[in-house]
């Protein structure tokens, strides 16, 4: 009988269509995502002038989706461990799409916000699920910088968001930016042929699957039909609550937890409101959009440059020096918002986007990497779903500073302070990515080495 060690198995493959397959499938579902999430702070100023909404209003409507996100984020991590992260990722993308297209037919506040928050439990659901399976998927050596490009896809999204708005906001007005989500629906296709995480598979006994998927992943490995495929001690676990506060998980998690939910209150607090600050210091619809637009390109930018300084020096130091430089980029974007200067506050907000959807990427691919394989998908769906809360109160915590009197650039100032306070909380946190996988098992005890393909 040959143990084999799966995770190192897919560690020690080189890139190849296999993973370039799973890559571009879990790529397009995010920039779908992207899409989805953002397409609300984009048709702000039309709700405002068609139902006449004041900010306070429209902070509770954006707050409803997050609350339904929040929901999806606790629910489909277990799911997801307990069916199959496929099958679960599927039944994300499906509600999420569906129920953004009726958003486009609601015909009062209370619809929208209805239609809004189940959308939301499908789009908080297939985040986590895509970057675990990215993050498990993808050699060792380039794992960071594949994770951190997937979850690019979330402003690749919006962008696209922001040229279609271009395109028919003036035109067919606000409901067809919710209807053109029905195109996507075409993932479910392409997410059916996604492989199942090896945890589930092995806890399934299906040799026959595992043996293929590692023959497809690693072409140098030969399945024998005596494998005994197993992971390492550092992946094992039972999939509850109780295993995030583990040893060695606790101070981790805690931290985890209070960095998303800060995160997402800055993303989701500024990016929210930014086409409508844009328009309350003088600039047009158009200019207001093309400035979110050009936020978002920014991750052009950071994506490839923050997924590089994580492979090379690790999540930690990358999120701690890069949430400062974040929080500096933004005061700079409040001090040059009402300058009339477009070239200016152009490239102001260009490396603000890249800071953010960089290191956005980083802590997702951070926080992922330090939970074992056993409960990953659980881990990383709890870990989004409290930074959800946080995209919950960003909105809202927007629209009562307008409310208040607060101008833009004040506004925007105030949201600065966030990242500050993370990229303290993240020095203290523990970096496992980097360990030697432990091997616990009967090969141990019989002197029987495990399989890795190297």
């Amino acid at each position: 009988m040959r143990p084999i060690l799966v995770s190192e198995v897919i560690a020690n493959s080189k890139f190849n269509n296999f993973f370039i397959f799973i890559f571009a499938v879990c790529w397009l579902t995010v920039i779908n995502e992207g899409f989805n999430i953002n397409v609300f702070g984009l048709v702000i100023p039309s709700l405002i002038k068609d139902w006449g909404l004041n900010p306070a209003q429209i902070g509770a409507l954006g707050s409803f989706g997050m609350a339904g996100m929040i929901f999806g984020s606790l629910v489909f991590g277990p799911l997801s461990d307990k069916i199959g992260k496929g099958k679960a990722l599927m039944l994300a993308t499906a509600v999420y799409c569906i129920f953004t297209i009726a958003v486009g037919f609601s015909s009062g506040f209370n619809e929208f916000a209805i239609y809004r928050f189940i959308a939301g439990i499908g789009l908080a659901g297939a985040f986590p699920i895509v970057v675990a399976f990215t993050s498990e998927y993808s050699p060792k050596a380039i794992r960071s910088r594949l994770v951190v490009w997937v979850t690019s896809g979330m402003a690749l999204g919006t962008v696209v968001a922001v040229l279609i708005s271009l395109a028919v906001l003036s035109t067919y007005g606000w409901r067809m930016m919710f209807f053109v989500t029905a195109i996507p629906l075409l993932l479910l296709v392409a997410q059916y042929f996604l492989p199942e995480s090896m945890s589930f598979l092995i806890a399934k006994g299906q040799k026959d699957k595992i043996a293929k998927i590692l023959e497809s992943a690693n072409p140098e490995f030969k399945a024998q039909p005596d494998d005994e495929y197993q992971l390492a001690a550092s992946e094992k676990g039972t999939v509850s609550l109780a295993s995030l506060f583990g040893p060695g998980m606790a101070r981790n998690t805690i931290i985890f937890w209070l960095v998303f939910f800060l995160n997402y209150i800055f993303i989701y607090g500024v990016l929210t409101w930014l086409t409508q600050l844009m328009k309350m210091q003088g600039w047009s619809l158009e200019w207001s959009l093309g400035f979110t637009m050009i936020w978002n390109l920014g991750f052009i930018l950071g994506i490839p440059l923050c997924g590089w300084l994580q492979d090379k020096y690790g999540g930690k130091i990358t999120l701690t020096i890069g949430l400062l430089i974040l929080a500096i980029l933004t005061f700079i974007d409040s001090a040059v918002g009402s300058s009339k200067d477009a070239l200016t506050l152009g490239i102001a907000l260009f490396l603000t986007g890249a800071a953010q959807h960089g290191l956005n990427g980083v802590a997702g691919s951070y926080m992922t990497q330090n939970y074992p394989l056993a409960f990953r998908g659980f881990g990383t769906g709890w870990g989004y779903g409290i930074g959800r809360i946080g995209g919950t109160v960003g909105p809202m915590l927007g629209g009562l500073l307008l409310t208040f009197g607060i101008s833009g650039p004040t506004a925007l100032a105030i949201f600065a302070c966030i990242p500050v306070i993370t990229a303290i909380l993240i020095c203290f946190t523990t970096d496992h990515t980097r360990a030697t996988p432990i091997v616990e098992n009967r090969a141990q005890l019989s002197n029987e080495k495990p399989t890795s393909i190297s």
